[in-house]
This record gives structure tokens, C-alpha cells and sequence, in this order.
């Protein structure tokens, strides 16, 4: 592929950006934007990275950021080109639905911004040649922020891997495990749709190829894949129109109430009111077109093989994964509470089992449980880590091996996507091809 690498040491920009602040806009004013880009932007960055603008389809919603934000008079676009004209930035976070991420990074990049997109980078193979011939049509930057490689534990699993601790790897297992209340959540909004979404398999599971990519140190040569909606979708009991206006309210476990007090319905009906987005939607609709489970199998040009599930209905969740290598093996397992998320589908028990264990199992050194430390902040501390990193060092600062750009962003969409194409005609995939053209 020749995508263009951002090299450590060099500047993290397409070279329109001169001394000084680097200056952001939002485009995407939802709840993981305002919260994970538009209020740190706006006020822990003073020496390095300011927010001079919003962008975003819905103007109830934009506004409402704002006012998260603090700054009301924060200049406010609808129109993406005005935007990239007037707003004086320099760079632009995209925080939009996935679907979108494209059209709105290739844009940016012709109008030679830098770009550091939510993950997933784009929702297929299409989208991501589209944003890989922009990026070698202009000489621009992009960054996709994969938190999970900021997290503690995952980052240790990198150290120890690239340290030798198991010797050379041979296969990896990661195991993906949504509960109930987290995992049924993809199913009431737009992700319930492959079109907006790519299916879990791209907007969740990038992640997670992400970190398996980045553990290997390779790329993903042959895959082959299959997965299904069994649990959600027409699979259910009974279905209604949404949550909030269900005539099964009272005996469906996964109805969830948006509307608990005064300022929360506020905020959704506006929203709603200006592009009829719907937060509450039947997790059981026949609309519903993604997987809620799927299996992976694929191999890493280096010779790695992975073996890789997600399952959007367990009982539980967190990760289950293991590294077999020539000198011993590593496990990582983690539970997770989600409490935060909407649901009261619970599991009675689990706020005991919570946590995570990182374990070396070496032939002739024995069981080695390794210390991880614990971070504050969201996903594990892995946000504040992550926005330390692209936010919080001066302009010119070295790039860090934590950074994703878009080389390796790209690889992390590929696998999601090499996998629905496998899982539609039942054929194993070479993953690579994808790219062709580009």
C-alpha cells in the first residue's frame, strides 16, 4: 500500500500548520465527541491545541455541545465546506458517524488540513481506497485515535511481546464479550445498520484488530470468517416501535427509559426534532442488519495466526486473550462493569469478578503474574492518556508509537471489512487485495 507513513520525529502535519497552537474543530457535536474532544480541546490544552469551532449537521445538537462545552459563542457551522473556509483551522477532529468519516477526512485533507478521525476510519474497503488516494494525492496527515492501545495492560502486552518475554510469536486468541446492557445498546441506534456502521465488526472490532495488528507488527495476508444475527434483531420475543413508546414495555428486559428526568428528555427531543435521530430504538427491530456474533480466523503475513470472536449477548464482559509463543505464553484477561451504559440487564455476582489479570506462563520459569497499573479517566485511563499524546506536546513533537496513522488505521478497517465480505459469500478472503487500485 502506499500510503504515505508519518515517520517518529517528524512534524504531525501536512506542513500548513506554523508555530504556535494548533487550532481544532469538532465536526461531529454528539455525546463521544463533546466529551472525549470538544470540552478537553476547549480547556486542557492552553500551550498546544485550542478549539475554534463546531461542525455539525444538527443545529440543536451543536449548540447543545457548546453549552457542555462553556462557550456558547464558540462559531458553529452546519455547512462543511463554510466551515473549512471560515473557521480558521488548522486541523479537524471527525467525530461523526462512521459512515461519514470518509467524505468529511478527504475533504479536510484537499483543503490541506490534518485530520484525526474517531475509530473507525471508514466503514469498508471503498471508503478506505477513497481516503488512501486523497491522502497520496495531497501529502496530508491523518490519525485515527485507537484508544485501546493507550490502555495499561495492552500496552504492557506490547512491551513484553517486543521484549522477547514468550519468544517469537506463534498464534494469538482474543475473545470479545459484550454483555447485555453495553452490547444490546449497538442494536437501538444507527450502528444497528451495516450501511451506517460496517457492523461490529468494523465499528467495534477495529479496535481490537488494531491491537492484535499492533502487537504483530505485521499485516493481515488470509482470512476466512462467519457470524450472524441470532439473539437481536427479528430473533426476538416480540418487537415495538422503540423504547419509548413500546406496548411490551413491562416485560421486556432490555426497554431502557431516556427520558428519566427533565434535562435528558430535553436534550434527546431536540435532537430529534432536527434530524429525527432516534436513541431508543427496538433491539429486536427486523430491521436490524448486522452480526450480534461472529468468528474470525486469519493469518499475519509475518506467519502469526489469530483466532478471533465477538459476541454481543454474553452474560458478561471483557476480553479473553492469549499469545502462544516459542518461549511460553501470555494471557490477558479483563471483566468490565457496565454500569454507565443504558439497560438493567445485569448479572447478579459480576461486580465481584470485575478486573484483570496479565499472566506470564513460562517452561521452566514457572507462572508469573504480571502488576498492571491502574489509570483514572475514561476507558481506563486510556482517553487521557490518548488525547496527552495528540493534544498535549508541542507542534513538532515526535510521534509516538502509540499514535495510529493512517497506514496502520487503514489495516485495522481492513480485517472488519475482509470479514463481512467473507461472511457473504462464505469465501476465505485475502485480505490485502482489498486495497487494490490504490
Amino acid at each position: 500500500m502506499a500510503v504515505k507513513p508519518v515517520k517518529t520525529g517528524k512534524k504531525a502535519t501536512n506542513g500548513k500548520i506554523r508555530k504556535g497552537i494548533v487550532r481544532y474543530v469538532l465536526a461531529g457535536c454528539g455525546g463521544r465527541g463533546t466529551s472525549m474532544f470538544g470540552i478537553p480541546l476547549a480547556t486542557e490544552f492552553p500551550n498546544s491545541a485550542s478549539l475554534v469551532g463546531l461542525f455539525d449537521l444538527n443545529a440543536k445538537r451543536m449548540a447543545a455541545s457548546a453549552e457542555m462545552i462553556g462557550d456558547a459563542n464558540l462559531p458553529q457551522f452546519t455547512d462543511y465546506d463554510e466551515m473549512l473556509k471560515k473557521s480558521g483551522c488548522d486541523a479537524v477532529v471527525v467525530s461523526t458517524r462512521d459512515v461519514s468519516h470518509a467524505g468529511y477526512i478527504v475533504q479536510a485533507l484537499r483543503a490541506g488540513k490534518m485530520v484525526v478521525s474517531e475509530k473507525p476510519l471508514c466503514v469498508n474497503a471503498e471508503q478506505a481506497r477513497q481516503i488512501v488516494r486523497a491522502q497520496q494525492e495531497t501529502g496530508g496527515t491523518v490519525f485515527v485515535t485507537h484508544n485501546a492501545r493507550y490502555g495499561a495492560a495492552e500496552t504492557m502486552v506490547h512491551k513484553l511481546l517486543h521484549e522477547g518475554a514468550i519468544g517469537e510469536v506463534l498464534t494469538m486468541t482474543f475473545h470479545e464479550l459484550l454483555d447485555r446492557r453495553h452490547g444490546a445498546d449497538y442494536f437501538r441506534r444507527w450502528h444497528r445498520n451495516k450501511s451506517n456502521s460496517g457492523g461490529l465488526l468494523i465499528h467495534k472490532a477495529s479496535h481490537h484488530f488494531d491491537l492484535l495488528n499492533w502487537w504483530a507488527g505485521s499485516k493481515a495476508d488470509w482470512l476466512s470468517a462467519q457470524g450472524g444475527l441470532r439473539f437481536y434483531g427479528e430473533k426476538g420475543p416480540f418487537h415495538g416501535p422503540r423504547c419509548s413508546a413500546c406496548p411490551h414495555a413491562a416485560r421486556c428486559e432490555f426497554h431502557i427509559d431516556l427520558f428519566a428526568n427533565d434535562k435528558a428528555k430535553k436534550l434527546y427531543q431536540q435532537a430529534e426534532s432536527e434530524d429525527g435521530y432516534v436513541r431508543d430504538g427496538c433491539v429486536f427491530d427486523p430491521g436490524i442488519d448486522i452480526e450480534d456474533h461472529a468468528s474470525l480466523l486469519y493469518r499475519y503475513a509475518n506467519g502469526i495466526q489469530v483466532t478471533y470472536s465477538l459476541h454481543a449477548f454474553s452474560p458478561l464482559e471483557g476480553y479473553i486473550i492469549s499469545i502462544e509463543g516459542t518461549k511460553g505464553r501470555l494471557e490477558f484477561n479483563t471483566l468490565k462493569d457496565t454500569a454507565w451504559a443504558f439497560g438493567a440487564v445485569t448479572t447478579p455476582g459480576m461486580e465481584k469478578m470485575k478486573g484483570e489479570t496479565l499472566r506470564l506462563i513460562r517452561p521452566g520459569k514457572g507462572v508469573e503474574d504480571v502488576p498492571v497499573e491502574r489509570l483514572a479517566g475514561g476507558h481506563g485511563g486510556a482517553d487521557p492518556a490518548l488525547r496527552a499524546d495528540f493534544f498535549g506536546r508541542p507542534l513538532g513533537s515526535a510521534v509516538t508509537e502509540r499514535m495510529a496513522p493512517l497506514d496502520q488505521a487503514v489495516q485495522a478497517v481492513l480485517i472488519g471489512a475482509a470479514a463481512n465480505v467473507s461472511i457473504a459469500s462464505g469465501q476465505p478472503i485475502r485480505v490485502q487485495e482489498l486495497l487494490n487500485g490504490c
